[in-house]
């Protein structure tokens, strides 16, 4: 795997697709934990069986299906901006948003281990497998939109495939056995994005946050807090499952679509309430952003979150045209700092930059970002 792994080809990544029930869901995610049997947890291993695991691993990988799509590395052997762009694309594991600043391009958000976890990766970036992680051995598969099926089918294929090759530690009992013990049994977690503007700007989300975490759920912001009390920047939120425990799979995932498709009909039912009863206010929000967007001249990260769940926002109570939800999803992949990152050192572009800003670097991804997001929506109305 090259420094810079190239999975940025917008006929092949998963989140420039369409999905689901994408008004209000952003992605879905399937996480399968595996431990191979006969080594302690990686939080306890040496770095001779760190390094053993890892090549039973990667070897068995090898006999995956066109196996040839998949790339191998040790994390350790990615440069910085090689790593970020990995966690960004949610192929290596985030670290909490209370421990980076998303805002600067030199805080490094992947999340520290044990040991150096390994990483198998196809090129689509839509399955991939963390070594050494919190276990040895961790499946994820991602799709666009609300779609538990099709992830969840390529987990179990690798899961499957693996088994040929590798013992997993698994118990009569308890099912696979894991580090974390509400992980242990199916060993699977599931989780979206969702974008909730609606239930924020109707103070909602407190109550919702309360009640899935009844339903063996907890909803956390998604790329950071805001100053305001539950409330997350760009009212993007992560739904995820908490116990693998009880059940098997398949009633873990419907158990998990029922509490989705809840969380989707209260918040398009806020949407339409906030639209409906603030719409002075509403056009505020979005006047406002779209101002910001088209005529500043460098946007930090979490602006430009806020600017595209505005947009989002709008579309969904029909105040925008001229974007659809799949190019907005996109965006918010590639505004993040180390796929600038990628976008301003790739050769085949040309950037011409104002003096002032070359001789400040760390102005150069403020200012690509703007320009992207202006290149972008260049085409995108306000309806009112």
């Amino acid at each position: 795997m090259s420094s810079h792994p190239d999975t940025l080809n917008p006929g092949m990544v998963w989140y420039a697709e369409d999905g689901e029930e994408n008004d209000v869901v952003l992605s879905t995610r399937i996480r399968l934990a595996r431990n191979l049997a006969n080594f302690v947890f990686p939080c306890q291993s040496s770095t001779d069986d760190a390094n053993r695991v890892q090549t039973l691993v990667f070897d068995a990988f090898k006999k995956v299906p066109h196996s040839e799509h998949y790339q191998q590395v040790g994390t350790d052997q990615l440069d910085f901006f090689a790593r970020q762009l990995l966690v960004e694309r949610s192929v290596l594991p985030e670290r909490s948003y209370t421990e980076r600043n998303i805002n600067n391009p030199q805080t490094d958000i992947f999340r520290k281990f044990e040991c150096v976890p390994g990483v198998v990766v196809r090129t689509d970036g839509r399955i991939s497998c963390l070594v050494n992680g919190r276990d040895h051995v961790s499946i994820s598969s991602l799709t666009a939109g609300y779609n538990t099926s099709s992830p969840w089918q390529l987990c179990r294929q690798i899961d499957s495939i693996l088994q040929q090759s590798l013992q997993f530690a698994a118990s009569y009992d308890f099912g696979f056995l894991t580090s974390d013990l509400k992980d242990a049994g199916s060993g699977m977690k599931t989780s979206v994005r969702l974008f909730l503007p609606g239930l924020l700007q109707t103070q909602q989300v407190q109550q919702v946050m309360e009640d899935v975490s009844k339903k063996n759920c907890q909803l956390e912001p998604a790329f950071g807090g805001t100053s305001v009390p539950y409330a997350a920047l760009g009212a993007c939120y992560q739904l995820s499952s908490l116990y693998a425990t009880s059940g098997g799979e398949e009633q873990q995932l419907g158990e998990f679509d029922m509490v989705v498709t809840e969380l989707c009909e209260k918040e398009r039912k806020a949407r339409t309430s906030y639209a409906e009863s603030r719409p002075t206010m509403l056009r505020h929000i979005i006047s406002r952003m779209f101002a910001v967007m088209r005529y500043s001249r460098f946007i930090d990260c979490s602006e430009a979150i806020d600017i595209i769940s505005t947009l989002q926002l709008g579309i969904s109570v029909g105040l925008i045209m001229g974007i659809s939800y799949r190019e907005l999803h996109a965006l918010m992949y590639r505004i993040r700092n180390a796929h600038l990152d990628y976008l301003y050192k790739d050769k085949e572009l040309n950037f011409a930059f104002e003096l002032d800003v070359l001789e400040h670097p760390v102005l150069i991804i403020s200012r690509l970002r703007a320009l992207l997001l202006q290149e972008a929506l260049e085409k995108v109305q306000i309806c009112f």
